[in-house]
C-alpha cells in the first residue's frame, strides 16, 4: 500500500504549507497538493515526491481530488497542522486494528439528533478535538478530515458528489456514513500535533472563523443524514 499525504492550498497560505509538507515529508511516499487559485507553481513545491494540481477552486475538499485512487493509506492534511514523525505508523496502526474497515482521525464530533437548528451552536453533544488530549478510542459521527486516514480500498470519497467544497468534514463523515464505515478517533496527548493560527496572517482565515456566524449550509449537509454508530 502506498502512504500518500493530500493537502489543498491557496497563495496566502502557501508559507504555513510548506511548514506542513516538512513536517511529514520521510512519512510519505507521495504528497499531493492541490492548488486553489494559483496562477503557477511555486517553487517550494517542485520537490521529489511532490505532485501538484492547479484546478478550480475546492477549497479545503481538494485534498480529495485524488481519493478513489486505488491501493492507498490516504492521509488528508491541513496547511496549519504540523504533524509528529510517528504521525503516518501510528494512525496507519489504527487502520489494520480494525482490518482497514474504518476511518482513522485524531479530531471528530458526536451530533445531536437530527433535525439540529444550528450545527455549530448546539447541535454538537461531545468535541474531540486533535489539538486536546483524548483518552479513549471512541467513536464519532463527523471526523476532522485534516487529521485522517482511510484505505482506498476499503473507502469511496468522491469529491464530485459534494454539495460544497467549504467543508470537507461534514462531506466525507455523509459518504462514510452511506458506505456504513465508523469513524474512529483515536487516543493521543495534548501538544502531539503542532498548530499555527492562521487566523494572524493578514488575508488568511479559517473556514471555523468564516462561518461561525452562518452556518446554515452546515446545518443543512447535517440534517440529511439520521446519524447512526455503526458496529466496529
Amino acid at each position: 500500500m502506498k502512504i500518500t499525504f493530500n493537502m489543498a492550498t491557496i497563495p496566502s497560505r502557501y508559507e504555513l504549507s510548506l511548514k506542513a509538507i516538512d513536517s511529514i515529508y520521510d512519512q510519505a511516499d507521495e504528497i499531493r497538493i492541490y492548488l486553489n487559485n494559483f496562477d503557477r507553481l511555486p517553487e517550494g513545491f517542485k520537490r521529489d515526491k511532490i505532485i501538484t494540481h492547479i484546478g478550480k477552486d475546492l477549497n479545503a475538499s481538494g485534498k480529495l481530488f485524488w481519493a478513489l485512487n486505488p491501493d492507498e493509506y490516504y492521509f488528508c492534511i491541513d496547511d496549519d497542522l504540523r504533524y509528529p514523525s510517528d504521525y503516518a505508523s501510528k494512525l496507519i496502526r489504527g487502520l489494520n486494528e480494525y482490518e482497514d474497515n474504518v476511518c482513522i482521525s485524531l479530531h471528530g464530533k458526536v451530533l445531536k439528533p437530527t433535525p439540529i437548528e444550528s450545527y455549530f451552536r448546539g447541535g454538537i453533544k461531545e468535541s474531540y478535538r486533535c489539538l486536546d488530549s483524548v483518552l479513549d478510542k471512541t467513536q464519532v459521527h463527523i471526523l476532522g478530515n485534516g487529521v485522517s486516514v482511510f484505505n482506498t480500498n476499503k473507502v469511496k470519497i468522491d469529491y464530485n458528489k459534494f454539495k460544497y467544497y467549504h467543508m470537507d468534514d461534514i462531506e466525507v463523515s455523509i459518504q462514510i456514513h452511506q458506505q456504513q464505515i465508523p469513524i474512529i478517533v483515536l487516543p493521543h496527548e495534548s501538544g502531539y500535533l503542532g498548530y499555527e493560527e492562521p487566523d494572524n496572517i493578514p488575508g488568511v482565515k479559517t473556514l471555523f472563523s468564516q462561518y461561525w456566524n452562518d452556518d446554515s449550509s452546515q446545518t443543512e449537509r447535517v440534517n440529511t443524514i439520521n446519524w447512526k454508530m455503526y458496529e466496529i
